[in-house]
């Protein structure tokens, strides 16, 4: 709504200055008069609600762009970096746990022991080194301590036999034995009774005279048992 006093107080002043300057007025020039006219009409439009709806609707402002920064969360630290595994990095193998051959062999009622060793050209006519070997022979005794006679089958346990001559490696071969030799060992021991057993070892012939020797009797990935050669 038009404050309507307002109005009438504004038209009022317009009249009396209209007729108390009629000299002055008409030294006015015909753009002061419309500027006068402007300045009187903005005011009366000013207090018109449907004028200022109309402005309201008119107008569309653009949103206030933000002076501030955006923010960047920073990621947080991970504390539970995991520390590298050296056994991994070094690529070693994990130590075996060291046994006796008895603990080693686990066969209830058998007892075995090392006895000798023999470095030699011919060990039997059917072990023979050939030309450029050496020949290795490792004898075991095998023992029943039961009443009765016991079965002995080592010939599928894939127990492994390395002799190391001055650093150097080397594997055991089939000894072509009645018994099978200590690493195929399939055999029946009486009662109270022992047996021989041998481990056949084919090396260079140059290794005939070592400085030292041992045996290493391995269950693979469980235990194993060394035995220096003397």
């Amino acid at each position: 709504m038009i404050n309507r006093k307002y109005i009438l107080s504004v038209c009022l002043c317009l009249v009396m200055l209209m007729l108390a300057g009629c000299v002055q007025a008409r030294e006015l020039t015909e753009e002061k008069q419309d500027i006068i006219a402007e300045y009187s009409a903005g005011i009366v439009l000013q207090h018109a609600d449907n004028y200022k709806k109309r402005l309201e609707k008119q107008e569309n402002p653009a949103a206030p762009e933000s002076s501030q920064p955006p923010q960047v969360t920073a990621a947080p630290e991970n504390t539970n970096t995991p520390e590298p595994v050296q056994a991994a990095e070094s690529g070693e193998e994990p130590a075996l746990a060291q046994v006796s051959l008895n603990d080693l062999y686990q066969v209830s009622g058998m007892s075995a022991e090392y006895v000798s060793y023999k470095s030699c050209s011919k060990y039997t006519n059917q072990i023979v080194a050939h030309k450029g070997e050496w020949l290795y022979i490792v004898n075991f005794r095998v023992s029943n301590s039961t009443k009765k006679p016991l079965k002995v089958d080592l010939s599928k346990r894939g127990i492994k036999y390395l002799l190391n001559v001055d650093g150097s490696e080397y594997q055991a071969h089939p000894s072509f034995l009645e018994n099978g030799g200590m690493n195929f060992l399939k055999t029946t021991i009486p009662s109270g009774a022992s047996e021989k057993a041998v481990v056949v070892f084919r090396v260079p012939e140059k290794a005939k005279n070592p400085g030292s020797a041992a045996v290493t009797v391995r269950d693979e990935g469980k235990c194993e048992t060394e035995i220096h050669l003397k």
